[in-house]
């Protein structure tokens, strides 16, 4: 690394087993191997812990994270969470604040008001899509003016801010851990199938879960050699699992939980899914390539091109269609040949994302906010 080392400090709501925590985890690891001192605070405490970070990085919770009853209530608990926030940098005295997902980002901005220390906020999510409030969303324009960078993790997110002068925003793709591919052996549920179909994140309406389900079932009788198993935890499981059975799929079909290194759980697929409804990046996708998996992905906004590029990396499908899911399955499940041609391309495709090759963009947006 040619410039000088920083302090930096790292704040996100929380390390539970989300995207965006899981993509600070991992550049906190790479700010440690380039040699600069880390501390990250999270809002909520450590008992939504999920992801474990670098013994070097300062780790510390903040335990403001409880919810409110009514207005008084989070307007009060707001201003705790500015305030101990603001303590917070006036203790670590960073070069350099980052700052994950909208809430916070505001939170954080407004509590570095006047302290001179620059902000750098990244968003992670389809900013079409979120749930802002209205005072959220006014208060996002407001704050982001005064953010030293705004970091997008792809082109469409960033096109969301395009209000924003040019100079102040920045596309860095989320990273890869390219070395915990190599990981130990997962202890999977067994499924009295050959060949699995997997996919990965939260169970949330979002993530199309019940549209992969809808269409693999469709495939059983055709191709009664697949199973499915999908990783994650979430809202939604009663009602996947509720799905399962109606179909009649849950002698194949998987629920394993959430898995805080999924590499090993994806090599033992077959194929890989993204079958969102709506994403900002798209981290399982590219964990997925990296493991050599062919994929079907739905091209919702951020996935092409600039992850996935069409029957050369993957197969894209529209989002939010069951047919043309179960057409590229169907596709994939029949062709060993094309699922390897597809894995060796996909694995290739995701070096873009090793993690010292997004560190390298991060140390030069760095250096320009000073």
């Amino acid at each position: 690394m040619t410039r000088p080392p920083r302090k930096i400090l790292m704040v996100i709501s929380s390390l539970s087993g989300g995207g965006a925590e899981r993509v600070a985890v991992l550049l906190a690891r790479g700010f440690v191997q380039n040699g600069h001192t880390v501390s990250l605070a999270t809002i909520y405490g450590r008992d939504r812990d999920f992801y474990e970070l670098p013994a070097e990085v300062d780790r510390l919770a903040l335990d403001l994270g409880r919810d409110r009853s009514n207005a008084v209530q989070k307007l009060a608990g707001n201003a705790r969470r500015i305030w101990a926030i603001r303590q917070t940098i006036r203790r670590t005295q960073p070069a350099v604040v980052l700052s994950f997902m909208n809430q916070t980002n505001v939170t954080v901005l407004l509590a570095a008001t006047g302290l001179g220390v620059p902000v750098i906020v990244t968003e992670h999510m389809d900013p079409r899509r979120d749930d802002l409030p209205a005072a959220w969303r006014w208060l996002r324009k407001w704050t982001y003016a005064r953010a030293a960078r705004l970091v997008s993790v792809s082109r469409a997110v960033d096109s969301f801010f395009a209000w924003l002068p040019a100079d102040r925003r920045a596309v860095i793709p989320n990273p890869v851990a390219l070395d915990d591919v190599e990981s130990r052996p997962a202890h999977l549920p067994a499924l009295p199938c050959r060949h699995t179909v997997i996919a990965m994140g939260r169970l949330a309406p979002e993530k199309g879960f019940d549209l992969l389900i809808r269409a693999y079932a469709r495939l059983v009788p055709q191709f009664p050699d697949w199973g499915l198993t999908i990783l994650g935890e979430g809202p939604q499981r009663g009602e996947l699992e509720s799905l399962a059975r109606v179909l009649t799929i849950e002698d194949r079909f998987r629920l394993p939980g959430a898995v805080g290194q999924p590499f090993a759980a994806l090599k033992q697929a077959d194929l890989f899914v993204l079958s969102s409804r709506h994403e900002g990046f798209g981290n399982a996708l590219v964990e997925a390539m990296a493991c050599g998996l062919p994929v079907v992905a739905a091209d919702c906004w951020s996935i092409s091109p600039e992850i996935v590029h069409d029957r050369v990396d993957g197969l894209l499908i529209p989002p939010d269609n069951p047919d043309a899911l179960a057409a590229a399955l169907a596709t994939l499940m029949r062709d060993e040949s094309l699922r390897r041609q597809l894995g060796r391309a996909a694995t290739e495709s995701a070096r873009r994302f090793e993690l010292p090759a997004v560190m390298s963009q991060w140390e030069e947006l760095l250096g320009e906010v000073g």
